[in-house]
């Protein structure tokens, strides 16, 4: 066993002495990329496919998706609702066909009553600020600074997911804080 380990850094000892001759032997320059000027590195960028903008035109394209994420969350509360209501409205169409009796069952104590849902998407560089004021704007919790610190306390603010979660008004913090960090 000893003569198979001597073999073995033996061979990493020549390995290394052989690259530093190379290395100091070559007469190639290595490239370096504080000799290339910014305009032909664009170019070279550019010419794989990528795009280059400046820290401004970066900022201004931030804030445009953001703004166009959040009218999209907009679009899909209002879609939820949507359903929403007219789930109710069948629900009480239904009550008033079973009651023949005249008597009104108050199907508005029911739709306070009935749990809000809402799926929320976290995409990458959400802060668990931003997630607690979702919820807060949807109805699903109460107090959006509640929310966030207790993700704080209990650790959940660093194993928050990405993708698409279901939850509803009736969730607890816990089940909520579970539900996104699993």
């Amino acid at each position: 066993m000893k003569q198979i380990i001597r073999s073995f850094a033996f061979g990493l000892l020549t390995a290394g002495i052989v690259l530093i001759g190379v290395y100091y032997v070559s007469d190639e320059p290595l490239p370096e990329a504080e000799n290339i000027p910014a305009e032909k590195m664009i170019e070279i960028v550019e010419s794989k496919g990528y795009h280059v903008l400046t820290n401004s035109e970066y900022i201004s394209v931030s804030v445009e998706s953001d703004n166009n994420d959040n009218s999209e969350g907009d679009n899909e509360n209002t879609d939820n609702e949507d359903q929403q209501q007219t789930s109710s409205d069948e629900s009480n169409s239904d009550e008033g066909n079973d009651n023949n009796n005249g008597q009104d069952n108050s199907s508005e104590n029911t739709n306070e009553n009935s749990p809000t849902t809402y799926t929320l998407t976290i995409e990458s560089g959400v802060a668990p600020s931003e997630i607690s004021q979702t919820l807060e704007d949807n109805g699903i919790i109460d107090d959006a600074d509640a929310f966030t610190e207790y993700l704080e306390d209990e650790d959940y603010s660093e194993l928050v997911q990405l993708g698409e979660f279901e939850l509803s008004s009736d969730m607890d913090r816990y089940e909520i804080a579970e539900t996104i960090t699993n």
